[in-house]
């Protein structure tokens, strides 16, 4: 998730920040509007850490093969949708055939395939038993290139994928706050569609 040196930076940052506030609070500099202040700080503290919290406790659900959390944490139904899609996006760019009938059955032979595979593949079950079975289950938060909000307060953007990866080897996971952060959506690496079809 970036160098110890930013992580170490931000967080000096941050106490330098919140000494200030506290010393304007009780010296009384900040005046009437001290406490007030100190209170959006803690709360714009609070929700920018409440994602990666979200983030770690999902990696410790995977690890643990964590069936129940893992139900709770993601929103398998649009995780599957998104990937379904990605999937047959990828498989009907690679199609070219100049019977139009015969590109319509290969299209809707290849959805069959997609949709069965997407849903016995992704799944809280699935992944807690290859977590059980000493499977090859990655640490994808050991990987992130990039985790920060993403146009909202309400999305929060994950880029995962090798140290020197480029933006097209990178899988972006999505996040959406609905009382509280679920996973919502995996945009599948461009590379990883072009090599596996």
């Amino acid at each position: 998730m970036g160098s110890l040196v930013f992580w170490l930076l931000g967080t000096a940052i941050i106490a330098a920040i919140a000494g200030g506030l506290a010393y304007g609070v009780l010296s009384g500099r900040l005046g009437r509007f001290g406490p007030y202040l100190v209170g959006l700080f803690a709360f714009v503290l609070v929700w920018t850490i409440w994602p990666y919290w979200a983030i770690y406790d999902l990696q410790t659900a995977l690890l643990r093969g964590d069936k129940i959390a893992l139900t709770s944490m993601v929103d398998w139904d649009s995780v599957r949708e998104g990937v379904r899609d990605d999937l047959k996006a990828a498989y009907t760019a690679k199609i070219v055939n100049a019977d139009p009938r015969a590109q319509a059955l290969s299209q809707a032979v290849s959805a069959a395939i997609i949709d069965r595979t997407v849903n016995s593949q992704i799944n809280p079950s699935m992944l807690s038993e290859m977590a059980q079975n000493g499977g090859d289950i990655s640490d994808p938060m050991g990987q992130v290139r990039y985790a920060f909000f993403a146009g909202s307060p309400l999305v929060f953007r994950m880029d995962i994928g090798s140290q020197f990866s480029t933006p097209d080897e990178q899988t972006i996971y999505l996040l959406e706050w609905n009382l509280g952060w679920k996973l919502k959506r995996v945009i599948v690496a461009p590379y990883l569609l072009k090599g596996g079809l």
